[in-house]
């Protein structure tokens, strides 16, 4: 009985780590919403990807091996995608709220589909076109500003398209016995990315090359919860989960972020319009409607049935 009860326990502790992660990273958009009013988006993202990759270098084992060299590449490209999404995400947030952003962030589940139709020619059901007007619908109720779409909004859903296919490579690049490996190479290489970004506005506009200090205790508290339940457990809690969960029951997790998301808001004092109500519920229904329609496991997370290869300019990336 005492045997039963811990493996379905064991069983439990991927999705468990996934909750966590999407409701950590759902409360973030709130945080990162008054952080971007203190500093800049390449500073505040290379300062919550700084801290966590010192301590997960902190916190890794002497002797463990190294990852293989394809894999380090892989684990770099997955970070230079990541950190795309964290910039855009950080530079919309001082055009959008966080609910809105946590919505739009949310269209990754439904782009991930049609990002695998074209990098790996697998066609999507019809449940994932329909989950794509419903989720237009949603982002219509939501993001519509009149006559236009909103450069936040832009930004975000932009963002989205960078993590979709994050999610989709990490899926097939993941390896859980070097999950922490992997996650302190993303988080390195975001960190980079980020302080790219700094040094060139600095040449640029004949400024600091460095990031900004933040001036405040509340901002470096912000900074602490991004870097720590945030960013260092979260990515290691990501790539190790992600190995073990199957496709339907990791995304349909993933939608708890932007409910997570509108949750802290409205906690924290925001008001929920009918729109946004209505325009939440199309998102997340598409969502949910996306991995419950058939699609096969291994889109979005979980382990790649023959880890199919990634058609690249030219060639192609072997599975390890």
């Amino acid at each position: 009985m005492m045997g039963i009860l811990a493996g379905r326990f064991g069983a439990a502790l991927p999705v468990l780590a996934l909750v966590g992660v999407a409701i950590t990273w759902g409360i973030t958009f709130t945080v990162v919403d008054d952080a971007a009013q203190h500093l800049s988006a390449a500073d505040l993202v290379a300062w919550r990807f700084g801290v966590a990759t010192v301590v997960l270098l902190l916190i890794r084992r002497p002797g463990r091996p190294p990852l293989p060299g394809a894999l380090r590449l892989r684990a770099m490209v997955l970070g230079g995608l990541l950190g795309a999404g964290f910039l855009l995400q950080a530079w919309a947030m001082t055009d959008t709220d966080a609910v809105m952003a946590g919505f739009l962030i949310g269209t990754l589940v439904v782009m991930a589909p049609m990002i695998s139709w074209l990098f790996f020619r697998e066609r999507p059901t019809r449940a994932v076109w329909l989950g794509a007007v419903i989720a237009t619908a949603g982002l219509a109720m939501l993001s519509l500003h009149g006559a236009g779409f909103g450069k936040g909004e832009a930004l975000t859903v932009l963002a989205a398209g960078f993590w979709a296919l994050h999610l989709v490579l990490l899926a097939r690049w993941g390896r859980a016995s070097h999950a922490l490996e992997l996650a302190t190479v993303q988080t390195t290489t975001v960190t980079a990315l980020a302080m790219l970004v700094v040094v060139i506005g600095g040449l640029r506009d004949g400024g600091r090359l460095l990031p900004a200090v933040p001036a405040d205790t509340e901002t470096w508290l912000s900074i602490a919860f991004l870097a720590l339940p945030a960013t260092a457990v979260a990515m290691v809690a990501l790539s190790w989960a992600q190995a073990r969960v199957n496709a339907s029951k990791a995304a349909i997790i993933l939608a708890l972020e932007p409910a997570a998301a509108a949750a802290t808001a409205v906690v924290l004092g925001a008001e929920l319009g009918p729109r946004t109500i209505i325009g939440g519920a199309l998102l997340i229904s598409a969502m949910v409607l996306v991995e419950l329609g058939g699609r096969r496991a291994g889109i979005v997370a979980g382990p790649a049935v023959g880890r199919p290869q990634l058609v690249a300019v030219g060639r192609e990336l072997p599975a390890t």
